[in-house]
């Protein structure tokens, strides 16, 4: 099992970035190399890597630069433990974004990928701005698409004389009630799920 996340930078400072991990870490790359299942599969070597950090239960390695992308290798000590390798990335993720804030790097777009007998899970990062886009996008049809396609259609039918018109005038308060009522929802939902939901450093993953 091998778990991994990534962050893209705005500016990749690699002195800047192996010094913070110093602090914030210590200097123990080659003991978590040591450790790791590198030393002995020989597929990376310790020059390919930058910082290190280990526990009694985990560790993580740091690849040296891969594009405007800081990546991150975690590895626990029971390698059979999924919930455990999706906490130790967890774990990791938020103390290193912790981190970059506190040293004024810029991050963005986080990944994870915890492979699994070659069945790769995703990590699904979320921030407020996102779950705000999708809080729009799920109410959208309900606040505008519906009722502007009912105003459109009583309209019509009036203008035709399909209909009378008073009926038309009850139809248009409906489709009116309709959108307030989601507009009333969508507000609710941002207040719940951006406003007062804490803006937690977790991924969620997935198949």
């Amino acid at each position: 099992m091998v778990g991994e996340f990534r962050v893209r930078l705005t500016v990749y400072d690699i002195d800047k970035i192996v010094q913070a991990f110093k602090e914030y870490y210590g200097d123990n790359l080659t003991q978590a190399y040591g450790r790791s299942a590198y030393q002995t599969s020989g597929d990376v070597k310790q020059a390919d890597l930058c910082a290190g950090y280990q526990t009694n239960d985990s560790l993580f390695l740091v690849y040296n630069r891969e594009g405007n992308y800081l990546k991150v290798y975690v590895e626990p000590a029971n390698k059979k433990d999924l919930n455990h390798m999706k906490e130790l990335i967890n774990r990791y993720f938020k103390g290193v974004t912790e981190m970059l804030d506190k040293k004024k790097i810029k991050w963005s777009k986080p990944q994870a990928t915890i492979t699994l007998e070659d069945c790769p899970l995703t990590g699904d990062y979320k921030t407020k701005v996102e779950r705000l886009k999708e809080v729009f996008e799920n109410q959208r049809e309900k606040m505008f698409l519906a009722p502007i396609g009912m105003v459109a259609a009583t309209a019509t039918t009036a203008y035709f004389n399909i209909i009378d018109k008073n009926d038309a005038s009850k139809d248009a308060g409906k489709a009116l009630t309709s959108s307030l009522e989601a507009l009333f929802g969508f507000i609710l939902l941002i207040v719940l799920k951006v406003v007062f939901t804490p803006g937690k450093r977790v991924f969620t993953f997935k198949i």
